[in-house]
């Protein structure tokens, strides 16, 4: 396995672990209706396209 194959799984994981963690905090918010929980879900999303426009950026 070379370094972008490496890359591009790390960047594919931690991308599918965000989204998840965006559904779980935006389904706890909607249960309980604390602000934590949607200003994290949040947090994630901000993260998250971070990422994206970091990988978008390197591959055009």
């Amino acid at each position: 396995m070379n370094a972008d194959d490496l890359h591009t799984r790390l960047l594919t994981s931690e991308v599918s672990f965000l989204r998840d963690q965006i559904i779980k905090q935006l389904c706890r918010w909607e249960r309980c209706r604390h602000d934590g929980d949607l200003l994290m879900a949040l947090s994630t999303v901000h993260e998250l396209v971070e990422i994206e426009d970091t990988v978008v950026k390197a591959f055009p």
